[in-house]
């Protein structure tokens, strides 16, 4: 899928799904780039079940506590939304 087929595709779908959540206190959480304690912590307080996410250092991790940290292919492929050919990665 090409970048822009990927943009719509989440604009599309999986918008409606976002949720909107208030950062009361940082959860502690170790981290090799300070620059993912952006979205680290809202994945966490939201009790998210996926940390979906192109970036290295995250994806390292597998797993920060209850969120599982997934390649887009992936995420997508669990979704239903890849049916055709290897997923990408």
């Amino acid at each position: 899928m090409t970048e822009g087929e990927i943009r719509g595709l989440f604009e599309e779908e999986l918008v409606s799904f976002a949720e909107t959540v208030i950062l009361r206190r940082h959860p502690v959480v170790r981290l090799r780039d300070p620059g993912d304690l952006a979205v680290v912590p809202c994945a966490l307080t939201g009790r998210a079940r996926y940390l979906v996410t192109g970036d290295a250092d995250l994806l390292s991790l597998e797993r920060i506590r209850q969120v599982e940290v997934i390649r887009p292919a992936e995420f997508m492929g669990r979704l239903g939304l890849l049916s055709q050919g290897p997923m990408l990665s």
